[in-house]
Parts: structure tokens; C-alpha cells; sequence
């Protein structure tokens, strides 16, 4: 019997916004993220302390409200959904009964042996779908760039284990619960900054029409 409880990680990465009609924009999203799970078992006298990391694709369909923030700043209110895919690099983790605990690195699919420092998980999903729910605003600093603060929530649709997965660690018969799904709440702040591609391609043509005149 397993008693779940929150563990908390990180994320970093990067992202690039295409303007739509309306106030839509379309976001495409990468990065790494650190995320795992804190479970009890035995009666709740040993914990199982698992990190896994993970790099993340996500896209997201946003809309955005304009008010002002101050009677000199125009800023937004956002919200945005869409899917996430994260495919599943590592992992460690901690377990014990109060103490030192052992530590141990997380090997996928790989025949396990008597390493207590090896946690062995075979057939599982390393490819994992979610539904990204979120809300935010931003403001401006200069004329093209802007901070932005957003409270996403991941749900998670894929299972860590398949039916026939499995878990060894050579620690009291230990079997890890992987018929799991991971649910994350994150708080992200961030820094952006725009550009006009048809300015910049409008620059391009005119330096090239300079260049050629002078030649001939």
C-alpha cells in the first residue's frame, strides 16, 4: 500500500510566440524539467523519494486581454491550453526507515542484479502526454521586450508504467508504484523579447538593391 505525497522541482527553457488575429497567439515551448514523486509504504515507515528528469515540447493555443497595470503601462492577462510531450532522460531517488538513506540511480531496461544502488525499471513509458491548463500576464519594459509571470497546471495523461512494467531494487523486495500518472503545478517567470520579420527581411532587400547599384 502506497501513500502519496508532493515533491517539489524545477523547470527551464525557452519559448516562441506567433501572433494570430484577435489577441491569439500560438506558443511553441522546450525545455528541461525536474519533476518526481514521495511515496510511503510498510505501514508508512519507509519513504521513496524519486527525481525524474525530463525534456519538454509543449504547444499552446493563448489568448490575451489588454489592460493597463499603471495609467503609462499596457500589459496583458493570458490564457492558454494545449498538449505537452516529454520524453523521460534519468532519474534518482532516496529510500529508508528514518536514518541514512540509500541512494540510488534510476536504469532503463536493463537486466536487474543485487546492486542496492540501482534501481531497475523495464517496459515502461519513457514518452509521456499531458494537457497544459495555464494563466498569466505580462509587462512591458522597452517598446519589444517584456517579463511575464504564469501558474500552469500539467495534467497528466500517460502512465510511468505499462501492465507488464516493472521495478527492482534489491531493498526488502521493493516494487516501485508505476501505475501512476504525474500532476504538476508550476509558477514560471520569464523574460521576452519581439522582432518584425518582414522589417528585417525589408532591411535585407534594401541593403541588397545599395549593394548591386554600387556595383554596377
Amino acid at each position: 500500500m502506497y501513500n502519496n505525497q508532493i515533491n517539489i522541482g524545477f523547470t527551464g527553457g525557452g519559448f516562441i510566440s506567433f501572433p494570430l488575429k484577435n489577441n491569439y497567439s500560438f506558443i511553441s515551448e522546450f525545455g528541461f524539467s525536474r519533476k518526481g514523486k514521495k511515496l510511503q509504504f510498510n505501514n508508512n515507515e519507509w519513504t521513496n523519494t524519486a527525481v525524474f528528469n525530463f525534456i519538454d515540447l509543449s504547444m499552446a493555443l493563448r489568448k490575451s486581454y489588454n489592460f493597463q497595470l499603471r495609467p503609462d503601462i499596457q500589459s496583458n492577462l493570458f490564457f492558454n491550453i494545449g498538449p505537452n510531450i516529454e520524453y523521460w532522460i534519468s532519474g534518482k531517488g532516496k529510500m529508508g526507515a528514518g536514518g541514512e538513506p540509500t541512494h540510488y540511480d534510476i536504469a532503463f531496461n536493463q537486466v536487474p542484479d543485487a546492486n542496492f544502488n540501482i534501481n531497475y525499471y523495464n517496459n515502461i513509458n519513457r514518452w509521456l502526454f499531458g494537457i497544459d491548463f495555464g494563466f498569466g500576464m505580462d509587462a512591458p519594459i522597452t517598446p519589444t521586450q517584456k517579463l511575464l509571470i504564469e501558474l500552469r497546471f500539467t495534467f497528466g495523461q500517460t502512465n510511468l508504467g505499462k501492465e507488464n512494467s516493472t521495478s527492482t531494487i534489491e531493498i526488502l523486495g521493493f516494487q516501485d508504484d508505476l501505475k501512476m500518472n504525474i500532476k504538476t503545478l508550476s509558477v514560471t517567470a520569464g523574460y521576452s523579447f519581439g522582432f518584425d520579420l518582414k522589417k528585417s527581411k525589408m532591411g535585407k532587400s534594401t541593403k541588397d538593391k545599395i549593394i548591386k547599384r554600387k556595383k554596377r
